[in-house]
């Protein structure tokens, strides 16, 4: 296809995209800077009944550390038409990182975004959860269930891992008391670690990352499974009152 002069977009499972085709994406896209889309799909424990051999929870961290490749994970199904537009406009290799699980929409179709860019969802000073992916949603949950105790918090909404926002980082760990990754993935790799890189070399601050400890995935319910690893709005609350 990319012979003749088209865009390629391959699409299957994250755990077959990024694990699989690992070798084939390092060599055979990443290194000669191929138009190539690569749009993983069933990410993270949100997988649900599938069980730990399809909850890819290692894919964000491949993928960033491959050079030339662009990082994604979008939020819900608003994002997700502007990115895979976008990234048809851009040349060179782009991994795409998508759920499962239903969610909710978040933005209008009047949302403006940009790759590389997070977005800022409220301005509370008490704390900031920077997420990606399905659990943005929850995170604004979060700051909605906080409000009513008169604690305010700020949600970014980090759809971009790779190049990530390092202005955005560094002006919310000057303007708010903690910082907080929440992620469907490993903590190991993947938005909490791009969020440290960023902080230790700019702004030291404490990160708290929320994400899968080290371990893998379960085969349950979805929304069990989010409540098990402690990635639901009421663990964030939780975090933040502590």
């Amino acid at each position: 296809m990319l012979l003749l002069g088209q865009i390629a977009f391959a699409s299957t499972f994250a755990v077959f995209a990024a694990g699989r085709a690992y070798d084939q994406i390092r060599n055979s896209i990443c290194y000669p800077k191929m138009n190539v889309k690569v749009c993983a799909t069933h990410a993270g424990v949100t997988v649900g009944e599938d069980g730990a051999t399809h909850q890819m929870l290692e894919d964000l961290g491949l993928m960033r550390g491959l050079p030339n490749m662009k990082v994604m994970c979008t939020s819900d199904d608003t994002q997700t038409k502007w990115a895979v537009e976008e990234i048809s406009k851009i040349d060179g290799p782009v991994y795409l990182r998508l759920c499962r699980l239903a969610t909710p929409v978040i933005y209008d179709e009047n949302q403006k975004f940009e790759i590389g860019k997070g977005v800022q969802i409220g301005d509370g000073e008490e704390a900031t959860v920077i997420a990606t992916g399905v659990v943005v949603s929850e995170a604004i949950k979060a700051m909605e269930i906080l409000k009513q105790e008169g604690i305010n918090i700020r949600v970014i909404d980090m759809h971009t891992i790779k190049p990530i926002d390092k202005e955005l980082i560094i002006k919310c760990a000057k303007e708010t008391k903690k910082i907080i990754t929440i992620e469907d993935h490993s903590v190991i790799g993947g938005l909490g670690t791009a969020v440290c890189e960023v902080l230790a070399e700019e702004y030291p601050s404490k990160v708290t990352r929320m994400g899968v400890k080290d371990t893998f995935g379960k085969s349950g319910k979805a929304e069990e499974l989010l409540k098990y690893f402690k990635l639901t709005a009421e663990d964030i609350v939780e975090e933040i009152r502590n």
